[in-house]
């Protein structure tokens, strides 16, 4: 399907498709008017206040796999591909599994036969999804903490993202969040909304059978909460005045309720 070249994902290569931007579009034209410009950036209010819970270190024991399982990240914009490149030797010689070491020494990486900036899988896994003290997670977001790097930099940018969403329209860039009016043009589609607890309170108030210390029915925040460093970072001078315009917003909304 051929791509509307003014839309594309910010922080990867990867396009979207002539319908995700349709629908972006279109998206936005009936949604304007709820949404605040702040610089090069659109804040999509409603979307950014809908509820998640990022309970993630339960997720395993209640859903068959993670979000980080079964693939990859997004490709990486060209400008990260040096700066992961160049902390790989110290992330490798800190991984458990050597089998994974003598990977990446042997071929790197990046999948070669895939878009430029992809990270090669193994065991249909992303090749830095690894077991650290007893938990799995990201063996770069891990080193990154471990050795007080910058995150934002460093660990690929779409895994940083959600349950947030930036999109370059070609006029601004629209933040946003994943939820049933915007999957059909959000890099993180239906899966999470369809699977996953921490996207749906209601499917959660329904899982009588799941324990509730787990993704607990009170733990389910603004989806903007969950990024707030990453919103600082992209949004710079204009992040304390987005995140009051976000709190009073969501305020209201509680006490309407």
């Amino acid at each position: 399907m051929r791509t509307k070249h003014a839309f594309r994902y910010v922080g990867t290569p990867d396009p979207m498709t002539e319908r995700e931007a349709y629908h972006c579009e279109k998206y936005i034209k009936k949604n304007k008017d709820k949404m605040v410009l702040k610089g090069q950036y659109l804040i999509d209010i409603t979307a950014l206040l809908s509820l998640f819970h990022l309970d993630c270190w339960n997720c395993r024991s209640v859903h068959r796999e993670t979000c980080c399982e079964g693939g990859q990240p997004y490709s990486v914009e060209k400008w990260q591909i040096p700066i992961i490149e160049k902390e790989i030797p110290e992330i490798s010689r800190r991984l458990t599994d050597e089998q994974v070491k003598k990977s990446l020494q042997k071929e790197g990486v990046w999948d070669e036969r895939q878009l430029v900036g992809t990270i090669r899988m193994r065991h249909g896994n992303c090749l830095f999804y690894q077991e650290n003290n007893g938990r799995y997670g990201c063996a770069i977001h891990a080193y990154a903490e471990e050795q007080g790097h910058d995150v934002h930099t460093l660990k690929p940018f779409s895994c940083q993202l959600y349950p947030i969403d930036l999109i370059d329209t070609g006029e601004n860039i629209l933040l946003t969040a994943v939820t049933e009016e915007t999957s059909s043009f959000s890099r993180w589609g239906t899966d999470y909304l369809e699977q996953f607890y921490c996207a749906s309170q209601e499917r959660r108030r329904l899982a009588v059978h799941v324990s509730d210390e787990m993704f607990a029915l009170d733990g389910y925040r603004p989806a903007y909460e969950w990024n707030l460093p990453l919103l600082r970072y992209l949004l710079q001078e204009e992040a304390e005045e987005v995140e009051k315009i976000l709190a009073n917003r969501y305020n209201q909304l509680s006490v309407q309720v």
